[in-house]
């Protein structure tokens, strides 16, 4: 096989690193939960899922909802997302994570 040949082979069956990764929130919002993300799509993501997870883990701590009761400015069901919107997994627990969840 040909080094060319073996560069597409290796191209294509690769694991691909993400190019970066989102905390994925709902915020209550004129009375409906609203998706957003931070940092927000058009800005630059963060380089680092460890950076992510502890980020996501701070902004559920300091906007939890009280009993249930969600309010102007709370943030329920975050996760960390890579650049494809896909769950990453928590580098803690081995598994997708989501604070403040709320259905």
């Amino acid at each position: 096989m040909k080094i060319t040949e073996g560069m597409k082979v290796i191209e294509s069956g690769w694991v691909k690193k993400p190019k970066g990764f989102r905390v994925k929130f709902q915020q209550f919002q004129d009375g409906e939960l609203v998706t957003a993300y931070s940092p927000p799509e058009d800005a630059t993501a963060l380089d680092s899922d460890v950076t992510a997870w502890r980020y996501a883990w701070k902004l559920a701590q300091a906007t939890q909802p009280d009993a249930d009761t969600l309010a102007q400015g709370h943030l329920v069901n975050l996760t960390v997302v890579d650049d494809q919107d896909s769950p990453v997994i928590s580098y803690i627990t081995g598994e997708t994570e989501i604070f403040n969840p709320h259905s």
